[in-house]
């Protein structure tokens, strides 16, 4: 995923009631920026939502906002991202992406659509899971005796036997399995056309985190969070694992596809961690990947599996023939969750009954209405 990228402005159009802005359309995006600041056919970099920008002089008027960039609403219009010009993106450091050349003091930058720039500029991608990373970290005890053991073992012991050193958490396999994140419509809305009339599977996106379990063998498992695999079991990931006896749908699936190759789950972790939004009476998961091997199972073998196995997912909203505009499609990812009618859905997950293809549309009422 691209975080911070070069993009072409596709339109502009201007806003009931406002005189010093204007709407900008670059991929499936709509950004509203200063008026007569652009044109149509520009080259800028655009950066997405859901990303935190550096602490730089630039983006000195969202540190209200934590330098997180969200989806706002500007006199009734949306607005989802953030576009830089090319000339104030060489501000953020003397390098690019393709240098060309050089005439006498002045260097001269040549960007092409879809050049990666998210290094260049510093943005990263925010994370709700950072919010509970501190329960990977071995906190010091608080009664006085187990504290000085505490101490006595990493100020000591590790020194002098580092092997007894405990690692919290490593990087997330990739060489496995990918992350659990799917790419949003709108930066690929190209699909609308080239999968018109295929049939997709629909799910709702449940508002949770992500977690990643690797069965090898039976009675050994990988626990990962969205991005790191863990080590520690003093984290919520872990302590829903087996509060909820996960390992015994791992045994039936691993014995189910016979026991010979690796299966991967990827599954929605929902509960307290998030704030409980589907007041739900303990924390739940809900499948939504299964890989057996290096394949990702299509909709259609997903479901009679998790059906004959009795498996929790992530609520089925059935299927349809995919034929419909970006504007339909971000209608049809509002709407109330299936597992609490009080409660806004944050999207929906499309994906091809061949597997072939998948996306996610996430709702616009429920990004405005959180804050993302």
């Amino acid at each position: 995923m691209k975080l911070a990228s070069i993009q072409k402005i596709t339109a502009l159009n201007s806003i009931e009631g406002a005189d010093n802005i204007e709407v900008a359309d670059i991929l499936g995006w709509k950004v509203v920026v200063k008026k007569g600041m652009f044109k149509v056919g520009d080259l800028v970099c655009y950066c997405q939502i859901d990303c935190i920008a550096p602490e730089l002089p630039y983006f000195e008027f969202l540190r209200e906002r934590k330098f997180r960039i969200k989806t706002i609403k500007l006199r009734k219009q949306v607005s989802q991202g953030l576009i830089v010009g090319l000339d104030d993106l060489e501000c953020f450091k003397t390098n690019a992406s393709t240098l060309v050349g050089e005439m006498g003091s002045m260097t001269t930058y040549y960007y092409e659509e879809g050049d990666d720039v998210t290094e260049l500029v510093g943005i990263t991608k925010y994370s709700k899971d950072k919010e509970i990373v501190a329960y990977e970290v071995s906190k010091k005890p608080k009664i006085w005796w187990k504290k000085w053991i505490w101490l006595f073992k990493q100020k000591v012991l590790v020194r002098l036997f580092p092997s007894l050193k405990k690692v919290n958490r490593s990087r997330f396999p990739s060489d496995i399995v990918n992350k659990t994140d799917e790419e949003r419509i709108q930066n690929m809305p190209r699909v609308l056309e080239q999968c018109k009339g295929k049939e997709f599977n629909v799910r709702e996106k449940l508002d949770g985190s992500s977690i990643t379990i690797i069965c090898n063998q039976k009675g050994k498992y990988r626990v990962c969070s969205r991005n790191f695999e863990l080590h520690n079991k003093q984290n919520e990931w872990y302590k829903v694992f087996e509060s909820t006896q996960f390992n015994l749908v791992m045994d039936k699936l691993y014995t189910h596809y016979g026991g010979e190759k690796a299966v991967v789950v990827q599954w929605e972790f929902i509960g307290t961690p998030q704030g409980n939004p589907y007041k739900l009476e303990k924390n739940e998961i809900r499948v939504f990947n299964i890989y057996v091997g290096e394949k990702r199972l299509n909709p259609i073998d997903f479901l009679v599996v998790c059906t004959e196995l009795d498996i929790p997912v992530c609520p089925d909203l059935g299927n349809t023939t995919l034929n419909h505009s970006l504007e339909d499609l971000l209608k049809m990812a509002e709407g109330k969750s299936a597992l609490n009618s009080n409660t806004e859905r944050e999207g929906i997950v499309m994906r091809s009954l061949d597997g072939s293809q998948s996306f996610k549309v996430v709702s616009n009422k429920f990004l405005l209405k959180n804050g993302e």
